[in-house]
């Protein structure tokens, strides 16, 4: 299976993003001395991982195998620094009640903490 070049467009776009997002989110983590703070950073983390899954259908029950390992190779085009496992553990963490809302809304979830914690991208 190939991926077309709409869905290779869609991952660029999307992998662009995430990975602007998850480097200012380490940044503002690793500059973060207030605990309750940091523990918002992390789930807002978790958020941007939730929405760039989706934006390239990582959590598509329907998709194979293969179209993962496409998917991953061509994310790995734009984001190739990127820690899958420290990414992926933000998600598994989560309460499931908390798992379940972020998953229905990541955008209003996300601007919710940004907005608490007073910042932007």
């Amino acid at each position: 299976m190939s991926l077309t070049e709409t869905q290779k467009q869609i991952i660029k776009e999307s992998s662009e993003l995430y990975r602007a997002e998850i480097t200012q989110i380490n940044t503002w983590i690793y500059n973060e001395a207030d605990d309750d703070r940091c523990d918002q950073l992390y789930l807002l983390r978790a958020l941007s991982s939730i929405e760039h899954g989706n934006r390239i259908g990582l959590f598509n029950d329907d998709a194979s195998e293969v179209y993962f390992e496409e998917v991953a190779k061509e994310v790995n085009r734009y984001f190739p620094e990127k820690d899958d496992a420290e990414l992926f553990d933000d998600i598994s963490i989560l309460e499931d009640d908390v798992r379940e809302r972020y998953f229905e809304n990541p955008a209003k979830e996300k601007q919710s903490i940004l907005s608490a914690l007073k910042l932007s991208f």
